[in-house]
């Protein structure tokens, strides 16, 4: 058989083949799909890259699910990536049906953003003072409550030194929450917050 006859499923293959090998060398931001109704009706709206405005995309600003299908994804209240930050996930299979699902008072999202994706293992670090001072713990994994694990539930400054993770000022993954990427946060203000205050902290899930 001539080496480039075609075989029904190869090319579907091959083509999926090197869709995978392509985001595993130049990387990928994911995909994540919008939903202006719960439970995933309604007008949607799929994104592969970061989204300024929403209404640029004759999507309204009105968001009540998402679904992930691969990376991780922050919605911003407000354009340009300001305002509250909302986290999509893989967490429980990348499905939100409601938004009550991302912490969030309302349905107002009107920019998103892909996460960026760190291969090192997850570790942070975090300091009770600003400027990398007072009291410092060592984290590797999930912390669903800061209080009860190290007495502490004031971080002013945080080193991130592999993966993503967000930091929620309520126990139990509650509450308005912050996204930090690999970099240094000199202040809470770095990562957006008005405030020390953090109550629970976890790893973002990229699959």
């Amino acid at each position: 058989m001539n080496i480039f006859t075609k075989v029904p499923g190869l090319v579907q293959q091959t083509s999926k083949l090197g869709s995978v090998l392509q985001r595993a060398f130049y990387g990928s931001s994911g995909r994540v799909t919008l939903f202006e109704q719960r439970n995933f009706a309604g007008r949607k709206l799929d994104l592969s890259s970061d989204c300024t405005r929403l209404s640029d995309k004759n999507f309204p600003e009105r968001c009540n699910s998402v679904q992930v299908e691969s990376g991780a994804w922050v919605g911003y209240e407000h354009e340009n990536f300001r305002g509250r930050q909302y986290l999509w996930d893989m967490s429980d299979r990348g499905e939100y049906n409601c938004y009550d699902r991302w912490c969030a008072q309302g349905d107002h999202i009107s920019s998103v953003r892909a996460v960026k994706q760190d291969n090192n293992p997850a570790r942070a670090q975090l300091f009770e003072r600003a400027g990398y001072s007072g009291k410092k713990m060592e984290i590797q994994d999930d912390i669903p409550n800061l209080m009860s694990r190290y007495s502490l539930n004031r971080v002013a400054s945080i080193r991130v030194l592999g993966g993503a993770w967000v930091v929620y000022q309520e126990p139990n993954y509650r509450g308005p929450h912050y996204i930090l990427e690999k970099r240094d946060y000199n202040n809470f203000s770095d990562w957006g917050s008005q405030n020390s205050t953090i109550g629970s902290m976890r790893r973002v899930r990229f699959n």
